[in-house]
C-alpha cells in the first residue's frame, strides 16, 4: 500500500458492526470491506448476524467477495486488531462447540470498557426477542417474506436511482410493521437497557433490527446503540481516539456522543494497555 493509501486510514479504538449477512444474495459485503479498509482499528467487534446460516443451508451463495471480506478481518487480526464475535439468531450455530479461530474470542455477550473506564454491554440482541424466544416459526417465516421484499426493494430503488429519485427502505417499514403485530418493537429496546444496567454497564451496543440508532438518555446519560446492518443499511459505529462514539451510515455521520469531554494526550497513549473486553 502506498503512503498516499496509508494517509487516507483513520486509527480508531474500536469498531462496532453486525448483520452483514454473508450468504443472503443482497448484502453488500463490498461496502462492508470497503468500510472496514478505512480504518486501523485496536479491536472489532462483530456483533451477529455475520454470517447468515438460515440462507446459507437453504442455498449456498458465497461470492468472491465474502472471501476478501474474511480475508481482510484476518488481516487485521495479524496486524494487532483484537476481534470479539457475539453470534446472532442467524449464525446461532457458533453459540455451539466449534473449532477456535486463532484470534477471534466468541461470547454472546461482552463487556467492553471506554477510554473514561465506563461499561458497554456487546450483544447481538436475539436472546432479547420476544419475537425469536417465543415465535421462532414466525422469526423464520418472517425471514423469508423478507428476502421477497429486499428483493423487490433492489430492483425497485436501481430503477428509482436512474432516474434521480430517492431511495426508501421498503425492508425496514416491512419489518417494523410484522414486530408491531405481536407488540415487541418497544419491549426489544427496554429488555435489552434493563440487563445492561443489571449489568452495572452505561450503555449497551446491539444489532437484530437493523435499525440504526445511538442515543443518550436525558435522565441518566445511559447509552442505547443498534450498529444497524449492511442489508437495508450501511452503517457501524466507531470509537473515536478521543473517546467519542459515531455512528455511521452510507459514509455519513447520523450521529456521535461525546464521553466525558476530550481525552488527554496520556490516555490516547495508553489506549491500547485498556485490558481485554470480558465474556460474560
Amino acid at each position: 500500500m502506498d503512503d498516499q493509501a496509508n494517509d487516507a486510514i483513520e486509527t480508531v479504538r474500536t469498531i462496532f458492526i453486525s448483520d452483514q449477512h454473508l450468504g443472503f444474495r443482497f448484502s453488500r459485503a463490498e461496502a462492508c470491506l470497503n468500510f472496514l479498509r478505512s480504518y486501523r482499528s485496536e479491536r472489532l467487534y462483530l456483533v451477529g448476524d455475520f454470517l447468515d446460516g438460515w440462507r446459507l443451508k437453504n442455498h449456498w451463495h458465497w461470492p468472491p467477495v465474502y472471501n476478501e471480506l474474511v480475508d481482510h478481518i484476518l488481516g487485521m487480526i495479524g496486524s494487532g486488531t483484537q476481534v470479539f464475535y457475539t453470534p446472532g439468531n442467524h449464525d446461532d450455530f457458533l453459540r455451539r462447540p466449534h473449532p477456535a479461530v486463532n484470534g477471534v474470542e466468541v461470547a454472546d455477550e461482552f463487556i467492553h470498557e471506554l477510554l473514561d473506564g465506563s461499561r458497554l454491554l456487546i450483544t447481538h440482541g436475539d436472546l432479547f426477542d420476544s419475537v425469536e424466544k417465543k415465535h421462532h416459526r414466525l422469526s423464520r417465516f418472517g425471514s423469508t417474506v423478507y428476502d421477497g421484499v429486499t428483493r423487490v426493494n433492489f430492483f425497485t430503488n436501481k430503477m428509482m436511482t436512474t432516474v434521480g429519485l430517492r431511495e426508501f427502505n421498503y425492508c425496514f417499514a416491512a419489518k417494523r410493521l410484522s414486530k408491531r403485530i405481536v407488540g415487541a418493537v418497544g419491549g426489544f429496546e427496554s429488555t435489552l437497557t434493563q440487563h445492561a444496567r443489571h449489568r452495572q454497564c452505561r450503555g449497551v451496543v446491539c444489532g437484530h433490527i437493523h435499525r440504526p440508532t445511538l442515543k443518550q438518555s436525558k435522565k441518566d446519560s445511559f447509552i442505547y446503540c443498534n450498529t444497524g446492518d449492511w442489508v437495508e443499511n450501511r452503517s457501524a459505529v466507531i470509537e473515536t481516539l478521543t473517546g467519542d462514539l459515531v455512528l455511521k451510515n452510507h459514509g455519513q455521520d447520523m450521529a456521535s456522543i461525546t464521553i466525558n469531554g476530550k481525552a488527554d494526550a496520556d490516555a490516547i497513549a495508553s489506549a491500547s494497555a485498556v485490558k481485554e473486553p470480558a465474556a460474560v
